[in-house]
Protein backbone atom coordinates (compact mmCIF):
# COMPACT_ATOMS: atom_id res chain seq x y z
CA UNK A 1 0.00 0.00 0.00
CA UNK A 2 2.69 2.21 0.95
CA UNK A 3 4.26 1.16 -1.94
CA UNK A 4 1.29 2.39 -4.26
CA UNK A 5 1.34 5.92 -2.33
CA UNK A 6 4.46 6.99 -3.19
CA UNK A 7 4.25 5.52 -6.74
CA UNK A 8 1.41 8.08 -6.99
CA UNK A 9 2.63 10.95 -5.21
CA UNK A 10 5.73 10.24 -7.66
CA UNK A 11 3.14 10.15 -11.38
CA UNK A 12 1.11 13.18 -10.06
CA UNK A 13 4.53 15.29 -9.69
CA UNK A 14 5.71 14.17 -13.00
CA UNK A 15 2.45 15.27 -14.68
CA UNK A 16 3.06 18.18 -13.23
CA UNK A 17 6.38 18.82 -14.20
CA UNK A 18 5.67 17.85 -17.69
CA UNK A 19 2.59 20.44 -17.51
CA UNK A 20 4.85 23.21 -16.65
CA UNK A 21 8.01 22.40 -18.81
CA UNK A 22 5.61 22.12 -21.52
CA UNK A 23 3.93 25.48 -20.48
CA UNK A 24 7.41 26.79 -20.84
CA UNK A 25 8.06 25.51 -24.15
CA UNK A 26 5.04 26.59 -25.53
CA UNK A 27 5.69 29.79 -24.79
CA UNK A 28 9.31 29.81 -26.02
CA UNK A 29 7.53 28.73 -29.63
CA UNK A 30 9.46 24.87 -28.95
CA UNK A 31 6.47 22.65 -29.26
CA UNK A 32 3.97 22.79 -32.15
CA UNK A 33 0.61 22.56 -30.36
CA UNK A 34 -0.99 24.64 -33.03
CA UNK A 35 -2.91 23.19 -36.07
CA UNK A 36 -2.06 24.39 -39.13
CA UNK A 37 -1.71 28.18 -39.29
CA UNK A 38 -5.07 29.67 -41.59
CA UNK A 39 -4.05 31.83 -45.01
CA UNK A 40 -5.37 34.80 -45.44
CA UNK A 41 -4.18 36.92 -48.31
CA UNK A 42 -4.15 40.34 -46.48
CA UNK A 43 -1.96 39.20 -43.56
CA UNK A 44 1.15 41.83 -43.08
CA UNK A 45 4.18 40.87 -40.57
CA UNK A 46 5.57 44.37 -39.18
CA UNK A 47 8.94 43.65 -38.75
CA UNK A 48 10.04 47.24 -39.47
CA UNK A 49 12.31 47.64 -36.48
CA UNK A 50 14.32 44.72 -37.26
CA UNK A 51 15.99 46.91 -40.22
CA UNK A 52 18.03 48.25 -37.37
CA UNK A 53 18.05 46.19 -34.32
CA UNK A 54 17.01 42.71 -33.04
CA UNK A 55 13.32 42.57 -32.35
CA UNK A 56 12.25 42.13 -28.84
CA UNK A 57 9.02 41.06 -29.67
CA UNK A 58 8.24 38.40 -32.52
CA UNK A 59 6.82 40.55 -35.31
CA UNK A 60 3.01 41.79 -35.37
CA UNK A 61 0.31 40.14 -37.03
CA UNK A 62 -1.30 42.68 -38.90
CA UNK A 63 -4.70 42.00 -40.97
CA UNK A 64 -5.10 44.47 -43.28
CA UNK A 65 -8.39 44.09 -45.19
CA UNK A 66 -10.26 43.42 -41.27
CA UNK A 67 -8.85 47.24 -40.97
CA UNK A 68 -9.75 48.59 -44.29
CA UNK A 69 -13.18 47.06 -43.34
CA UNK A 70 -13.11 48.63 -40.01
CA UNK A 71 -12.15 52.06 -40.82
CA UNK A 72 -14.83 52.35 -43.87
CA UNK A 73 -17.58 51.51 -41.57
CA UNK A 74 -16.65 54.61 -39.22
CA UNK A 75 -16.29 56.65 -42.36
CA UNK A 76 -12.18 57.14 -42.63
CA UNK A 77 -10.03 55.65 -45.31
CA UNK A 78 -6.66 54.93 -46.59
CA UNK A 79 -5.41 58.04 -45.28
CA UNK A 80 -5.82 57.57 -41.61
CA UNK A 81 -3.29 55.48 -41.92
CA UNK A 82 -1.24 56.31 -44.42
CA UNK A 83 0.17 59.81 -45.29
CA UNK A 84 0.65 61.26 -48.93
CA UNK A 85 3.41 63.35 -50.53
CA UNK A 86 3.63 66.23 -52.09
CA UNK A 87 2.61 64.64 -55.41
CA UNK A 88 -0.59 62.95 -54.02
CA UNK A 89 1.30 59.82 -53.90
CA UNK A 90 0.38 57.77 -50.68
CA UNK A 91 2.92 55.98 -48.71
CA UNK A 92 3.10 52.51 -47.42
CA UNK A 93 4.70 53.41 -44.78
CA UNK A 94 2.62 53.53 -41.53
CA UNK A 95 1.82 56.90 -40.71
CA UNK A 96 5.18 58.43 -42.20
CA UNK A 97 6.62 59.70 -45.43
CA UNK A 98 10.18 57.85 -46.41
CA UNK A 99 12.83 58.28 -48.69
CA UNK A 100 14.70 61.51 -50.62
CA UNK A 101 14.67 64.34 -48.39
CA UNK A 102 12.41 62.40 -45.33
CA UNK A 103 14.38 62.17 -42.17
CA UNK A 104 16.18 59.22 -40.64
CA UNK A 105 13.85 57.42 -37.56
CA UNK A 106 15.33 55.40 -35.14
CA UNK A 107 14.55 52.16 -33.71
CA UNK A 108 12.97 54.00 -30.70
CA UNK A 109 10.62 56.04 -32.72
CA UNK A 110 9.57 53.75 -35.13
CA UNK A 111 8.39 51.69 -32.37
CA UNK A 112 6.31 54.75 -30.60
CA UNK A 113 4.77 55.26 -34.52
CA UNK A 114 3.18 51.90 -34.35
CA UNK A 115 1.99 51.94 -30.86
CA UNK A 116 0.68 54.64 -30.78
CA UNK A 117 -0.79 55.13 -33.71
CA UNK A 118 -1.96 51.66 -33.96
CA UNK A 119 -3.39 51.70 -30.38
CA UNK A 120 -4.48 55.44 -29.80
CA UNK A 121 -6.58 54.49 -32.77
CA UNK A 122 -7.94 51.31 -30.77
CA UNK A 123 -9.37 53.53 -27.80
CA UNK A 124 -10.98 55.98 -30.55
CA UNK A 125 -12.93 53.41 -31.58
CA UNK A 126 -14.32 51.30 -28.73
CA UNK A 127 -14.94 54.99 -27.47
CA UNK A 128 -17.38 55.44 -30.60
CA UNK A 129 -18.80 51.63 -29.52
CA UNK A 130 -17.01 50.12 -32.55
CA UNK A 131 -15.10 46.52 -31.83
CA UNK A 132 -11.81 47.20 -31.97
CA UNK A 133 -8.20 46.07 -31.39
CA UNK A 134 -5.80 45.33 -28.64
CA UNK A 135 -4.92 48.06 -26.07
CA UNK A 136 -2.08 48.79 -23.34
CA UNK A 137 -0.37 45.70 -22.24
CA UNK A 138 -2.33 43.28 -24.63
CA UNK A 139 1.19 42.57 -26.53
CA UNK A 140 1.01 38.90 -27.15
CA UNK A 141 -2.54 39.64 -28.83
CA UNK A 142 -0.41 41.16 -31.65
CA UNK A 143 3.06 39.55 -31.50
CA UNK A 144 2.82 36.50 -32.10
CA UNK A 145 5.55 33.65 -32.08
CA UNK A 146 3.04 31.10 -33.91
CA UNK A 147 0.59 33.34 -35.65
CA UNK A 148 -2.66 31.37 -35.91
CA UNK A 149 -2.84 33.43 -39.43
CA UNK A 150 -0.53 33.76 -42.13
CA UNK A 151 0.29 35.29 -45.49
CA UNK A 152 -1.11 33.22 -48.48
CA UNK A 153 -1.44 35.28 -51.45
CA UNK A 154 -1.80 34.72 -55.18
CA UNK A 155 0.28 37.25 -57.49
CA UNK A 156 -1.51 39.65 -59.08
CA UNK A 157 -1.16 40.86 -62.21
CA UNK A 158 -2.24 43.49 -65.24
CA UNK A 159 -4.14 40.54 -68.17
CA UNK A 160 -5.20 42.25 -71.29
CA UNK A 161 -8.87 42.04 -69.98
CA UNK A 162 -7.93 44.24 -66.79
CA UNK A 163 -5.54 46.76 -68.99
CA UNK A 164 -8.18 46.99 -71.86
CA UNK A 165 -11.12 48.09 -68.83
CA UNK A 166 -8.30 50.64 -67.97
CA UNK A 167 -7.20 51.97 -71.30
CA UNK A 168 -11.04 52.28 -72.14
CA UNK A 169 -12.14 54.05 -69.13
CA UNK A 170 -13.54 57.29 -69.32
CA UNK A 171 -13.35 57.90 -65.58
CA UNK A 172 -9.75 58.12 -65.72
CA UNK A 173 -8.88 61.24 -67.73
CA UNK A 174 -7.62 61.07 -71.14
CA UNK A 175 -3.95 62.52 -72.12
CA UNK A 176 -3.89 66.17 -73.29
CA UNK A 177 -4.44 66.46 -77.20
CA UNK A 178 -5.28 62.90 -76.98
CA UNK A 179 -7.93 60.24 -77.25
CA UNK A 180 -5.85 57.78 -75.03
CA UNK A 181 -5.23 57.60 -71.46
CA UNK A 182 -2.32 56.12 -71.49
CA UNK A 183 -0.47 58.98 -69.88
CA UNK A 184 -1.75 58.04 -66.40
CA UNK A 185 0.17 54.97 -65.93
CA UNK A 186 3.05 55.03 -68.49
CA UNK A 187 4.95 57.36 -67.09
CA UNK A 188 8.75 58.09 -66.98
CA UNK A 189 11.27 60.29 -65.01
CA UNK A 190 12.39 62.78 -66.74
CA UNK A 191 16.01 63.80 -65.53
CA UNK A 192 15.99 67.39 -67.05
CA UNK A 193 12.40 68.84 -65.43
CA UNK A 194 13.12 65.97 -62.61
CA UNK A 195 9.17 64.97 -62.72
CA UNK A 196 7.46 62.15 -64.26
CA UNK A 197 6.65 62.55 -67.54
CA UNK A 198 4.68 60.67 -70.38
CA UNK A 199 6.22 59.69 -73.89
CA UNK A 200 3.35 58.91 -76.45
CA UNK A 201 4.28 55.86 -79.02
CA UNK A 202 7.49 54.58 -76.30
CA UNK A 203 5.01 52.75 -73.55
CA UNK A 204 6.30 49.84 -72.30
CA UNK A 205 5.57 47.71 -69.38
CA UNK A 206 4.25 48.98 -66.36
CA UNK A 207 6.68 47.92 -64.49
CA UNK A 208 9.09 50.38 -65.69
CA UNK A 209 7.06 53.26 -65.91
CA UNK A 210 7.36 55.10 -62.55
CA UNK A 211 7.22 58.50 -60.99
CA UNK A 212 9.95 58.07 -58.87
CA UNK A 213 13.72 58.78 -59.50
CA UNK A 214 16.51 56.35 -60.40
CA UNK A 215 17.80 56.90 -56.30
CA UNK A 216 14.31 56.45 -55.55
CA UNK A 217 13.68 53.48 -57.63
CA UNK A 218 16.87 51.68 -56.31
CA UNK A 219 15.24 51.42 -52.79
CA UNK A 220 11.57 50.41 -54.03
CA UNK A 221 10.50 46.91 -55.14
CA UNK A 222 8.33 46.12 -57.78
CA UNK A 223 5.74 45.17 -55.14
CA UNK A 224 6.28 48.90 -53.57
CA UNK A 225 5.56 50.74 -56.99
CA UNK A 226 2.58 49.00 -57.89
CA UNK A 227 1.04 49.68 -54.32
CA UNK A 228 2.11 53.31 -54.74
CA UNK A 229 0.93 54.04 -58.07
CA UNK A 230 -2.63 50.98 -58.39
CA UNK A 231 -4.16 51.46 -54.65
CA UNK A 232 -3.52 55.58 -54.53
CA UNK A 233 -5.20 56.03 -57.63
CA UNK A 234 -8.18 53.64 -56.33
CA UNK A 235 -8.32 55.49 -53.65
CA UNK A 236 -8.37 59.03 -55.14
CA UNK A 237 -11.27 57.80 -57.11
CA UNK A 238 -13.03 56.72 -54.33
CA UNK A 239 -12.40 59.96 -52.86
CA UNK A 240 -13.80 62.06 -55.67
CA UNK A 241 -16.92 59.15 -55.18
CA UNK A 242 -16.54 58.18 -58.87
CA UNK A 243 -18.75 55.97 -60.33
CA UNK A 244 -16.46 53.42 -60.72
CA UNK A 245 -12.76 52.81 -58.98
CA UNK A 246 -10.44 49.51 -58.32
CA UNK A 247 -10.28 47.79 -55.06
CA UNK A 248 -8.25 49.08 -52.28
CA UNK A 249 -8.16 45.32 -49.97
CA UNK A 250 -5.48 42.87 -50.58
CA UNK A 251 -7.76 40.19 -51.41
CA UNK A 252 -9.18 41.38 -54.73
CA UNK A 253 -6.06 41.16 -56.53
CA UNK A 254 -4.19 38.31 -54.14
CA UNK A 255 -7.16 35.93 -53.13
CA UNK A 256 -7.41 33.23 -55.11
CA UNK A 257 -11.18 32.15 -55.30
CA UNK A 258 -11.54 36.42 -55.55
CA UNK A 259 -9.18 36.34 -58.92
CA UNK A 260 -10.77 33.29 -60.01
CA UNK A 261 -14.10 35.31 -59.90
CA UNK A 262 -12.49 38.32 -61.66
CA UNK A 263 -11.41 36.51 -64.36
CA UNK A 264 -14.34 34.30 -64.99
CA UNK A 265 -16.69 37.35 -65.40
CA UNK A 266 -14.18 38.78 -67.54
CA UNK A 267 -14.47 35.86 -70.04
CA UNK A 268 -18.04 36.32 -70.17
CA UNK A 269 -17.31 40.11 -71.08
CA UNK A 270 -14.81 39.29 -73.73
CA UNK A 271 -17.57 36.49 -75.13
CA UNK A 272 -19.89 39.23 -75.04
CA UNK A 273 -17.75 41.56 -77.38
CA UNK A 274 -16.58 38.71 -79.78
CA UNK A 275 -13.15 40.00 -79.20
CA UNK A 276 -10.74 42.17 -77.32
CA UNK A 277 -10.34 45.34 -78.98
CA UNK A 278 -6.80 45.98 -80.00
CA UNK A 279 -4.31 47.78 -77.97
CA UNK A 280 -3.67 51.51 -79.47
CA UNK A 281 -0.25 51.03 -79.06
CA UNK A 282 0.29 51.20 -83.33
CA UNK A 283 2.17 47.99 -83.27
CA UNK A 284 2.75 46.10 -86.42
CA UNK A 285 0.81 42.92 -87.43
CA UNK A 286 3.52 41.46 -88.48
CA UNK A 287 7.52 41.11 -88.06
CA UNK A 288 10.11 39.89 -90.08
CA UNK A 289 12.85 38.36 -87.64
CA UNK A 290 15.98 37.98 -88.73
CA UNK A 291 19.68 38.15 -87.52
CA UNK A 292 20.81 41.05 -86.83
CA UNK A 293 24.01 41.84 -89.67
CA UNK A 294 27.06 44.35 -88.12
CA UNK A 295 29.05 46.45 -89.98
CA UNK A 296 27.78 46.99 -94.31
CA UNK A 297 25.43 45.45 -95.95
CA UNK A 298 26.11 41.82 -97.45
CA UNK A 299 25.26 41.84 -101.36
CA UNK A 300 23.27 38.88 -101.11
CA UNK A 301 21.30 37.56 -98.11
CA UNK A 302 23.41 34.35 -96.03
CA UNK A 303 22.34 32.64 -93.17
CA UNK A 304 19.08 30.94 -91.68
CA UNK A 305 15.82 32.08 -93.70
CA UNK A 306 13.60 34.36 -91.81
CA UNK A 307 10.29 34.09 -89.27
CA UNK A 308 7.63 35.88 -90.16
CA UNK A 309 6.22 36.42 -86.88
CA UNK A 310 2.16 37.05 -86.52
CA UNK A 311 2.38 39.46 -83.81
CA UNK A 312 -1.36 39.94 -84.38
CA UNK A 313 -2.41 36.65 -83.37
CA UNK A 314 -0.07 36.05 -80.61
CA UNK A 315 -1.77 39.39 -79.23
CA UNK A 316 -4.85 37.51 -79.29
CA UNK A 317 -3.20 34.15 -77.74
CA UNK A 318 -1.69 35.49 -74.52
CA UNK A 319 -2.57 37.03 -70.98
CA UNK A 320 -0.32 39.92 -71.51
CA UNK A 321 2.29 41.91 -73.09
CA UNK A 322 4.68 40.62 -70.72
CA UNK A 323 4.20 37.01 -71.75
CA UNK A 324 7.10 37.92 -74.25
CA UNK A 325 8.27 41.47 -73.55
CA UNK A 326 9.59 40.27 -70.12
CA UNK A 327 12.08 42.81 -69.92
CA UNK A 328 10.86 46.25 -71.11
CA UNK A 329 12.04 49.45 -72.21
CA UNK A 330 14.68 49.98 -69.55
CA UNK A 331 16.36 46.81 -70.28
CA UNK A 332 15.38 45.99 -74.31
CA UNK A 333 13.68 42.30 -74.81
CA UNK A 334 16.31 39.65 -75.53
CA UNK A 335 16.35 38.67 -79.22
CA UNK A 336 19.42 36.29 -79.50
CA UNK A 337 19.22 33.31 -80.81
CA UNK A 338 19.51 31.21 -76.94
CA UNK A 339 16.34 33.58 -75.91
CA UNK A 340 14.37 32.72 -78.74
CA UNK A 341 15.26 29.13 -78.60
CA UNK A 342 15.24 28.33 -74.87
CA UNK A 343 13.02 25.87 -74.35
CA UNK A 344 12.51 26.32 -70.18
CA UNK A 345 11.06 30.03 -70.89
CA UNK A 346 7.86 30.50 -71.40
CA UNK A 347 8.79 33.88 -72.94
CA UNK A 348 10.49 32.05 -75.44
CA UNK A 349 9.81 31.33 -79.09
CA UNK A 350 10.33 27.55 -78.50
CA UNK A 351 9.47 27.57 -74.84
CA UNK A 352 6.13 28.80 -75.46
CA UNK A 353 5.50 25.92 -78.05
CA UNK A 354 6.65 23.38 -76.00
CA UNK A 355 4.32 24.41 -72.95
CA UNK A 356 1.42 24.59 -75.77
CA UNK A 357 2.44 20.48 -76.29
CA UNK A 358 1.65 20.09 -73.03
CA UNK A 359 -1.98 20.30 -73.67
CA UNK A 360 -4.09 17.28 -73.26
CA UNK A 361 -4.96 17.33 -76.91
CA UNK A 362 -1.52 17.94 -77.44
CA UNK A 363 0.53 15.81 -75.16
CA UNK A 364 -0.57 12.22 -76.33
CA UNK A 365 1.98 12.71 -78.96
CA UNK A 366 4.73 15.29 -77.67
CA UNK A 367 5.00 13.83 -74.03
CA UNK A 368 7.03 10.57 -75.37
CA UNK A 369 8.15 11.69 -78.75
CA UNK A 370 11.56 11.77 -78.75
CA UNK A 371 13.32 14.16 -80.93
CA UNK A 372 14.73 13.33 -84.36
CA UNK A 373 17.80 14.51 -85.92
CA UNK A 374 15.94 13.07 -89.05
CA UNK A 375 13.13 15.94 -88.43
CA UNK A 376 15.12 18.75 -87.01
CA UNK A 377 15.78 20.70 -90.03
CA UNK A 378 12.31 20.01 -91.12
CA UNK A 379 11.10 21.13 -87.82
CA UNK A 380 13.47 24.70 -88.07
CA UNK A 381 11.79 25.36 -91.51
CA UNK A 382 8.34 25.43 -90.09
CA UNK A 383 9.03 29.04 -88.86
CA UNK A 384 12.27 29.63 -90.36
CA UNK A 385 10.64 29.99 -93.95
CA UNK A 386 9.98 33.51 -95.20
CA UNK A 387 11.94 34.97 -98.27
CA UNK A 388 15.38 36.58 -97.35
CA UNK A 389 14.87 40.26 -97.92
CA UNK A 390 16.74 42.33 -100.18
CA UNK A 391 19.85 44.17 -98.41
CA UNK A 392 19.06 47.39 -97.15
CA UNK A 393 15.20 46.72 -97.14
CA UNK A 394 12.57 49.21 -95.32
CA UNK A 395 10.98 48.49 -91.99
CA UNK A 396 7.84 48.97 -94.28
CA UNK A 397 9.60 46.71 -96.71
CA UNK A 398 10.38 43.89 -94.15
CA UNK A 399 6.77 44.17 -92.86
CA UNK A 400 5.06 43.68 -96.24
CA UNK A 401 7.47 40.67 -96.52
CA UNK A 402 6.09 39.08 -93.43
CA UNK A 403 2.51 39.42 -94.22
CA UNK A 404 3.17 37.67 -97.67
CA UNK A 405 4.86 34.82 -95.81
CA UNK A 406 2.21 34.65 -93.19
CA UNK A 407 -0.39 34.68 -95.76
CA UNK A 408 0.92 31.84 -97.83
CA UNK A 409 0.32 29.67 -94.40
CA UNK A 410 -2.71 26.93 -94.58
CA UNK A 411 -5.72 27.58 -92.75
CA UNK A 412 -6.85 24.37 -91.88
CA UNK A 413 -5.15 21.25 -90.50
CA UNK A 414 -3.77 18.58 -93.37
CA UNK A 415 -5.24 15.48 -93.41
CA UNK A 416 -4.76 12.07 -94.51
CA UNK A 417 -7.78 11.22 -97.04
CA UNK A 418 -10.16 9.64 -94.76
CA UNK A 419 -10.86 6.42 -96.65
CA UNK A 420 -6.45 6.19 -96.34
CA UNK A 421 -6.93 5.78 -92.62
CA UNK A 422 -7.50 2.06 -91.66
CA UNK A 423 -11.08 2.07 -89.97
CA UNK A 424 -8.95 -0.74 -87.66
CA UNK A 425 -5.92 -2.15 -86.50
CA UNK A 426 -5.21 -5.26 -85.22
CA UNK A 427 -2.51 -6.26 -82.70
CA UNK A 428 -2.18 -9.97 -82.16
CA UNK A 429 1.12 -9.74 -80.03
CA UNK A 430 0.18 -11.66 -77.23
CA UNK A 431 -2.88 -13.80 -78.82
CA UNK A 432 -1.54 -16.77 -77.47
CA UNK A 433 -3.07 -15.46 -73.80
CA UNK A 434 -5.74 -12.79 -75.17
CA UNK A 435 -7.39 -12.42 -77.99
CA UNK A 436 -5.68 -10.00 -80.26
CA UNK A 437 -6.41 -6.11 -79.49
CA UNK A 438 -8.78 -4.52 -82.32
CA UNK A 439 -7.31 -0.74 -82.24
CA UNK A 440 -10.36 1.42 -83.60
CA UNK A 441 -7.74 3.49 -85.91
CA UNK A 442 -9.68 6.07 -87.66
CA UNK A 443 -12.10 6.74 -84.51
CA UNK A 444 -8.23 7.42 -82.56
CA UNK A 445 -7.19 9.76 -85.79
CA UNK A 446 -10.08 11.84 -86.01
CA UNK A 447 -10.00 12.71 -82.82
CA UNK A 448 -7.18 13.61 -82.29
CA UNK A 449 -7.44 15.87 -85.37
CA UNK A 450 -10.75 17.11 -83.74
CA UNK A 451 -9.07 18.16 -81.12
CA UNK A 452 -6.21 20.24 -82.85
CA UNK A 453 -8.26 21.54 -85.79
CA UNK A 454 -8.71 25.25 -84.28
CA UNK A 455 -5.24 25.63 -83.12
CA UNK A 456 -3.14 27.35 -85.65
CA UNK A 457 0.46 26.13 -84.18
CA UNK A 458 -0.53 22.85 -85.08
CA UNK A 459 -2.11 23.67 -88.37
CA UNK A 460 1.68 25.48 -89.19
CA UNK A 461 3.61 22.90 -87.88
CA UNK A 462 1.69 19.85 -89.57
CA UNK A 463 2.09 21.09 -92.79
CA UNK A 464 2.29 17.69 -94.12
CA UNK A 465 -0.92 15.31 -94.06
CA UNK A 466 1.05 12.09 -92.83
CA UNK A 467 2.46 14.78 -90.11
CA UNK A 468 0.20 13.72 -87.26
CA UNK A 469 1.04 10.14 -88.11
CA UNK A 470 4.44 10.74 -86.54
CA UNK A 471 3.26 11.19 -83.51
CA UNK A 472 3.33 7.35 -82.83
CA UNK A 473 4.77 6.45 -86.23
CA UNK A 474 7.59 8.56 -85.21
CA UNK A 475 10.93 7.24 -86.46
CA UNK A 476 9.10 5.67 -89.63
CA UNK A 477 9.09 7.41 -93.23
CA UNK A 478 6.56 9.69 -93.25
CA UNK A 479 3.78 7.67 -95.14
CA UNK A 480 -0.08 6.36 -95.08
CA UNK A 481 1.64 2.95 -95.03
CA UNK A 482 4.39 3.50 -92.51
CA UNK A 483 6.59 0.01 -91.39
CA UNK A 484 5.35 -1.95 -88.64
CA UNK A 485 6.27 -1.47 -85.18
CA UNK A 486 8.31 -4.60 -85.23
CA UNK A 487 10.68 -3.33 -87.56
CA UNK A 488 12.39 -1.56 -84.61
CA UNK A 489 10.97 -3.42 -81.95
CA UNK A 490 11.70 -6.74 -82.37
CA UNK A 491 13.71 -7.84 -79.58
CA UNK A 492 11.49 -9.08 -76.65
CA UNK A 493 13.41 -6.52 -74.21
CA UNK A 494 15.68 -3.33 -74.23
CA UNK A 495 18.53 -3.46 -76.49
CA UNK A 496 20.27 -0.44 -77.51
CA UNK A 497 17.86 2.24 -76.24
CA UNK A 498 14.75 0.73 -78.00
CA UNK A 499 12.50 -0.87 -75.68
CA UNK A 500 10.94 -4.36 -76.32
CA UNK A 501 7.73 -4.95 -78.46
CA UNK A 502 5.47 -5.25 -75.87
CA UNK A 503 6.89 -2.56 -73.92
CA UNK A 504 6.64 -0.47 -77.18
CA UNK A 505 3.00 -0.70 -77.50
CA UNK A 506 2.07 -0.37 -73.82
CA UNK A 507 4.46 2.64 -73.35
CA UNK A 508 2.59 4.10 -76.43
CA UNK A 509 -0.95 3.74 -75.60
CA UNK A 510 -0.78 3.64 -71.88
CA UNK A 511 1.28 6.97 -71.81
CA UNK A 512 -0.90 8.72 -74.83
CA UNK A 513 -4.42 7.67 -72.33
CA UNK A 514 -2.43 9.23 -69.54
CA UNK A 515 -1.54 12.85 -70.87
CA UNK A 516 -4.59 12.97 -72.62
CA UNK A 517 -6.70 12.23 -70.08
CA UNK A 518 -8.61 9.81 -71.43
CA UNK A 519 -10.85 8.21 -68.76
CA UNK A 520 -12.70 5.30 -71.27
CA UNK A 521 -10.84 3.45 -71.56
CA UNK A 522 -8.44 3.89 -68.76
CA UNK A 523 -4.94 4.15 -69.25
CA UNK A 524 -4.41 0.65 -66.68
CA UNK A 525 -8.08 -1.20 -68.03
CA UNK A 526 -6.26 -4.15 -69.87
CA UNK A 527 -9.44 -6.18 -70.75
CA UNK A 528 -10.77 -2.68 -72.71
CA UNK A 529 -7.87 -3.74 -75.31
CA UNK A 530 -7.33 -7.79 -74.56
CA UNK A 531 -10.46 -9.55 -74.52
CA UNK A 532 -9.63 -12.92 -72.37
CA UNK A 533 -9.26 -15.64 -74.84
CA UNK A 534 -12.03 -18.27 -74.31
CA UNK A 535 -11.11 -21.47 -72.95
Amino acid sequence: MANGKRMLRFAVIMIALVGVLGFQMEAMGMLDTAEKATGRPDVIMIDTIAKLESLEQSAAVFKHDAHTKALKEQGMSCTSCHKKDAEGNMSLTFNRLEGEGQPELSASELKDIYHDGCISCHVESGDKGFKTGPMVGECRSCHQAKPEIVAERVESGMDNTLHFMHWDSKIIPADAGEQTNCGACHTVYDETTKKAVYKKGEEDSWRYATVYSPEEMANLSTREVFHNQCVTCHQTLIEKKAERSGPVDCASCHDAEKVDARKAESAKVVKAMGELPRLPRKQPDAVLMMAKVEGPAPEKATGMAPVAFNHKLHESEVDTCNACHVQGVNAPMDKSFKAMHDVTSDASCVGCHAKEQKKPECAGCHAARPVSKANAEATCKSCHNAAQPMPGATKEALQTEAMTAIATRPASQAMVAIDDIPETVTIGVISDKYEPSKMPHRKIVLSIAKGMKDSPLATSFHATPEAMCAGCHHNAPASVTPSKCASCHAKPFETEGKPGLKAAYHAQCMNCHTEMKLEKPAATNCVACHEKKAN
